[in-house]
């Protein structure tokens, strides 16, 4: 017997997919300093109406500017932020949450074994020179999990799809949750451009939506 009917749409497949896309994009820009491409990608209609949903509007200014001369300000803004020595704000686990040395946070401290341990149990490969609690990498790996979720799902494998799921679950509660958000908090008070305190919004809603109460892989 035939149908007329469109077959519904995979809901989980969608949440997968659109994980994917904003872990992804976060990574991007906290991974480095940013580039003329991506301030173009961050103006495309599907990005600002997807970025809006999470109420992360831009303004008309940073809209009708030049994308690379943008591009050039944010460099020296996320260099002054995140890389600037002594008072930056350090884009790592292990300098958020408390590690080995009297119980004071830490590079490469107990977070970063953490992680790592995590990245192992997940199949999960770092790049030569990757420091693996680098928030840039931490968003990376939940795109990547997501990314094969979506992938396990649309090839019907719901075993290895639920497995990735929960994979993606427990990071962001056993990492991502126990600092992300206090490291938005710094940001939105300390940058100076609408950029990054946006960008800022858009991490902690997120985390906080995949990780807290009202879960988006539930």
């Amino acid at each position: 017997m035939s149908s007329s009917q469109s077959p519904r749409p995979d809901g989980k497949l969608e949440m997968a997919r659109a994980r994917a896309g904003l872990y992804g994009l976060m990574s991007r820009v906290f991974s480095g300093k940013p580039t003329a491409a991506l301030v173009k990608g961050m103006k495309e209609t599907g990005m600002r109406e997807s970025l809006a949903s999470f109420e992360v509007p831009f303004d008309e200014e940073f809209l009708a500017g030049d994308d690379a001369e943008q591009a050039e300000e944010l460099a020296i803004e996320y260099a002054r932020l995140f890389l600037a020595t002594g008072s930056h704000i350090a884009p790592y686990e292990s300098v958020f949450v408390r590690g080995w040395a009297e119980d004071k946070p830490q590079l490469w401290g107990e977070a970063t074994v953490e992680v790592t341990k995590f990245y192992q149990e997940a199949g999960l490969d770092l790049r030569e020179g990757q420091i693996p609690d680098h928030l840039g990498i931490e968003l990376e790996a939940m795109a990547t999990m997501a990314e094969c979720e979506a992938a396990r799902r649309e090839s019907g494998d719901k075993a290895g799809a639920a497995k990735l799921e929960e994979l993606q679950r427990r990071f962001c509660e056993e990492h991502l949750m126990l600092w992300v958000p206090e490291f938005c908090e710094e940001v939105q008070l300390r940058a100076e451009s609408g950029f990054y305190r946006s960008m800022a919004v858009l991490t902690a809603s997120l985390v906080r939506l995949h990780c807290g109460e009202d879960s988006i892989i539930d």
